[in-house]
């Protein structure tokens, strides 16, 4: 009996201390008001594109007919059975970055320990992007926004279905397109310039 409670505390603590370590990783200044951060944050961008290029034969395509495109470049997740996950993210529209914003959210289930991903939302209806883009406003998925998670086709291409929605998501590791995922509850706020 006090074994398990040991363990139950050192669990509950370890989920603190993988909250707070990812609070403090998206916790930090602004991209907007640091050019320091910018530049890295930049750089990151650049570097998820090529990857995401690199993904299928359609993965430009995708993203030179889109009408923006959330870039969220290293998303850190950790916890221990609970945990939390974040990063900051650039929107590009015409290649160029006009917005930075920061994501969020909690997730349950078998988690242990610290990994990163990389998110991107391509926006492929104007009237959506400016919805998200409106103002300061908070957005969560599942909550008046509703995104399509993308998946790979037979011939290695993205599958189009997806791609006809107003708001199509990409996740991606090292280890290639993550279609399993569920992004139902993360969020996404504008970072004040």
């Amino acid at each position: 009996m006090i074994l398990k409670k040991a363990l139950s505390y050192s669990g509950i603590a370890a989920t603190l201390i993988g909250i707070a370590l990812v609070v403090t990783l998206i916790g930090c200044a602004s991209p907007a008001k640091d050019m320091e951060k910018q530049n890295q944050l930049e750089a990151d961008v650049d570097a998820a594109l090529a990857e995401f290029y690199n993904e299928a034969p359609n993965a430009r395509e995708i993203v030179e007919n889109a009408e923006g495109v959330l870039v969220c470049p290293k998303v850190m997740k950790a916890g221990l059975i609970v945990g939390a996950e974040g990063g900051t993210c650039a929107m590009q529209i015409d290649g160029q970055t006009t917005d930075y914003y920061r994501t969020s959210s909690l997730k349950g289930g078998l988690l242990a320990g610290v990994e990163s991903h990389a998110l991107m939302l391509v926006f492929n209806d104007p009237e959506a992007l400016a919805e998200f883009r409106e103002g300061n406003r908070q957005w969560q998925v599942g909550a008046g926004m509703s995104v399509a998670v993308a998946k790979k086709g037979a011939s290695g291409g993205f599958d189009t279905k997806t791609l006809g929605e107003p708001i199509t998501a990409f996740v991606f590791s090292e280890a290639g397109l993550m279609g399993d995922l569920s992004l139902e509850g993360t969020t996404f706020k504008k970072l004040e310039e």
